[in-house]
């Protein structure tokens, strides 16, 4: 196809601009809906530009839990304190934390490691007398040195960004773990709530069946009932009996998992 055998057709009503091929078809370009779409993808991408920080949000770990000096209303944030306060585990890491920052305090002055000072007098200046013939004259009174090892300059800075990351590394380990102790601290509360439920319910069940259990029985031995009917009674209050049995001692676990976190019995928590 050549240039020359190409027509323009503008229809400036439209906001169309048609190409008209040699065979009789047509090419249109949408001039104006193009130009528009454009100004709106760019105002999008600004706007989005924009926002970003907007949306973006950073956790203050110093609310994850909080202080000791902030008492909160709510039962659960205080087993959270207390487990922050209490549980071995994070101790450990708090004072890897403050290892990591002697670290970074101790490569600031490392360099000084590296610098050797020497120094000597003539002895002919201690000792006049020793020198009848004056020879000191030739020689200096005293002589003052230093050296510095070369590498001193090249690997002191690397030393002291890698113990500045490794302070980082555990400052985010230690938060890390805030969020740990929180999370399993609240799941173990629920947990807890949740046995202490079933296990009131299971009593009241075990209550209800033995009651009923007993009239059975008092009805079997008047011979109201057949042996079967009794039978049945008492497997159904003896299944009842083993679940309730189930029900305290998963109560009683939960509680135990719940006080290893917080370092001391449910009942002394204030």
């Amino acid at each position: 196809m050549k240039i020359s055998q190409v027509r323009i057709r503008s229809l400036p009503d439209a906001g169309v601009i048609a190409f008209e091929l040699p065979d009789g078809s047509f090419a249109t370009r949408f001039a104006k809906d193009f130009k528009n779409l454009m100004n709106t993808m760019k105002i999008a991408i600004f706007f989005l530009l924009i926002s970003a920080p907007l949306f973006a949000q950073n956790v203050d770990y110093n609310k994850v839990i909080l202080p000791e000096s902030s008492q909160s209303s709510e039962f659960e944030e205080r087993l959270v304190q207390l487990a922050w306060r209490n549980h071995p585990s994070n101790e450990v890491l708090r004072r890897q934390v403050n290892m990591a920052g002697y670290d970074v305090k101790q490569s600031n002055t490392a360099w000084l490691d590296n610098i050797h000072v020497s120094g000597n007098l003539n002895e002919f200046t201690i000792n006049k007398a020793s020198d009848p013939w004056g020879r000191a004259a030739f020689f200096p009174k005293y002589n003052i040195g230093a050296t510095i090892s070369l590498g001193t300059f090249f690997n002191t800075p690397y030393n002291i960004k890698k113990n500045r990351e490794a302070l980082i590394i555990s400052q985010a380990n230690l938060n890390t773990q805030k969020l740990a102790v929180r999370n399993t601290v609240l799941k173990l509360y629920n947990e807890y709530l949740m046995r202490e439920r079933v296990y009131k319910l299971q009593s009241q069940t075990l209550l209800d069946n033995e009651t009923a259990h007993k009239l059975a029985e008092q009805r079997f031995k008047r011979g109201e009932i057949d042996f079967e009917t009794y039978s049945a009674s008492l497997v159904s209050y003896n299944d009842v009996m083993i679940a309730q049995l189930q029900a305290e001692r998963d109560y009683k676990n939960a509680k135990l998992d719940l006080e290893q976190w917080i370092g001391m019995r449910l009942e002394d928590v204030r």
